[in-house]
């Protein structure tokens, strides 16, 4: 998780320069209001995912079947 998370924040920063220097030629393949839109488009589709995984997590996890509540006082994995 931790090499996926650095791989995607090397690609921002990536992309973040390219488009520096792109701006400093004056050269526009991208312009703010698109970059605005995007980030905003991400924001709300990472918004609903984490709803999407704690509804998941709260409603249709079954936790009696992970763990064996019939052996001792603290519930164990089943083996």
């Amino acid at each position: 998780m931790k090499k996926l998370i650095g791989v995607i924040t090397i690609i921002f920063i990536v992309l973040f320069v390219t488009i520096v220097v792109l701006n400093i030629w004056k050269i526009q393949i991208v312009n703010l209001d698109t970059i605005i839109r995007s980030n905003a488009t991400l924001f709300v589709l990472g918004i609903a995912i984490v709803i999407l995984l704690v509804i998941y997590g709260g409603f249709f996890r079954k936790a009696d079947q992970v763990y064996n509540n019939k052996i001792g006082n603290r519930a164990h994995p089943k083996q």
